[in-house]
């Protein structure tokens, strides 16, 4: 008698879930790019753009995990930067950014939300990020050397 085990069974189910769910994400991510290339915020969630944020939330790239790519990503490329990218979204509350720069290059990002711009001048500084993005006013912010007030004593 040759019969499966439920474990084998479950594992194949969740496989196989796991796959339409991130095939379902390359569809809303593909469409997003399409509409909106100038730049996008997607919840991988609730597979959402997200439109609104509030004044005090700025989006700080994560750089290790972000990825250029000189022309539309093909799907395939997509599903290897999510599964690649898939527990560093999650963790860092499952946003993921995209935009097409003036020279046609397409950038896509697991981004973190933060509040406060100090906070999230900090943390772009600290992973090396040349801007952060305030998504309210729907611009980015150039990150600034952080400022470092120390004296030292004077000789006597």
């Amino acid at each position: 008698m040759n019969a499966k085990k439920p474990d084998d069974e479950k594992n194949k189910l969740l496989r196989i879930t796991a796959g339409l769910y991130l095939q379902k994400v390359i569809k809303y991510l593909r469409i997003s790019i399409k509409e909106h290339p100038s730049g996008f915020t997607f919840n991988i969630n609730d597979l959402k753009l997200k439109t609104s944020f509030s004044p005090e939330i700025y989006l700080v790239g994560q750089r290790e995990h972000g990825k250029s790519f000189k022309v539309d990503p093909k799907p395939s490329e997509l599903m290897a930067w999510l599964c690649a990218n898939l527990s560093a979204i999650y963790k860092r509350g499952g946003l993921i950014g995209g935009w097409w720069n003036t020279d046609g290059i397409f950038f896509l990002d697991v981004v973190l939300a933060i509040d406060g711009r100090e906070n999230a001048m900090s943390s772009g500084w600290m992973n090396g990020e040349e801007a952060i993005y305030h998504p309210y006013s729907n611009r980015p912010i150039k990150v600034e050397t952080p400022q470092i007030d120390f004296h030292l004593p004077e000789d006597a």
